[in-house]
């Protein structure tokens, strides 16, 4: 968690330095949109407070077609397909926020930049299958050692599900054009993110599974820290709107 502190420290200080930053120029707003292929959308709002900084602040969601990309990468870089395939089902869907800070550098009115982000993302609550968890933990979540709770088992809506929210951190590097219209921008990144956090809560509504639960939440967290490195290339226009 210590990480995140750091995280969240750094983009307090952007806010508390914005007004020292603002003093080459007048500063621009505006609403930034594009995608990051193959991983998300992403729709928010952007500023250059001078000629060297900006930031942006966007809503990320994760959908069609982009849902299988992440757990594909994990499995690419040497993840357990096993565990793996417990949250194939909940990036199907999945949203959060993406704050990025960028430094623009050279000549030719600053086209080129850097930029770091912290992306916190919640996926949507999926049924999972037993025999995922079971191939996965080596179990039997129909056996005996898992207690029947006070719900039968005919009356259970979610007899298994998952539910995980994480947080990446992010770093990019691109190239801006000015388009015809004046209000409009187009911008080119390449970027990679990593994960630095995430949680995984594994639960039923009509048995006790909590040491599976907890093993799970334990094992999927080891395997996001190292192995959910998502590259991307991203796509981005803005609208000037001031």
């Amino acid at each position: 968690m210590n990480k995140l502190y750091i995280i969240f420290i750094l983009f307090l200080s952007v806010i508390i330095l914005s007004p020292q930053l603002v003093h080459a120029q007048r500063s621009q707003q505006g609403v930034h949109f594009g995608i990051k292929a193959p991983y998300s959308y992403n729709f928010g709002y952007y500023q250059r407070f001078n000629t060297r900084w900006a930031m942006h602040a966007d809503v990320q969601v994760i959908t069609f077609p982009f849902s299988q990309t992440p757990t594909a990468y994990m499995k690419m870089w040497g993840a357990d397909p096993k565990l793996v395939a417990i949250l194939e089902e909940p990036f199907s869907i999945g949203a959060g926020v993406d704050l990025g800070l960028h430094y623009y550098f050279g000549s030719d009115n600053r086209r080129y930049y850097v930029g770091t982000s912290a992306q916190w993302m919640n996926l949507l609550k999926r049924d999972i299958s037993d025999e995922v968890i079971n191939e996965a933990f080596d179990v039997d979540l129909d056996g005996h050692e898992f207690p029947v709770g006070p719900i039968p088992k005919s009356d259970s809506k979610k007899p298994l599900t998952l539910n995980t929210n994480y947080v990446q951190l992010g770093f990019f590097a691109g190239k801006k054009w000015q388009l015809h219209n004046r209000e409009w921008q187009l911008r080119l990144e390449l970027g990679f993110s990593m994960n630095i956090y995430s949680h995984h809560n594994l639960q039923s509504d009509y048995r006790y599974i909590t040491p599976v639960a907890i093993q799970a939440n334990e094992e999927l967290q080891k395997m996001m820290h190292r192995y959910a490195w998502f590259p991307t290339l991203n796509v981005f226009f803005i609208y000037i709107i001031d």
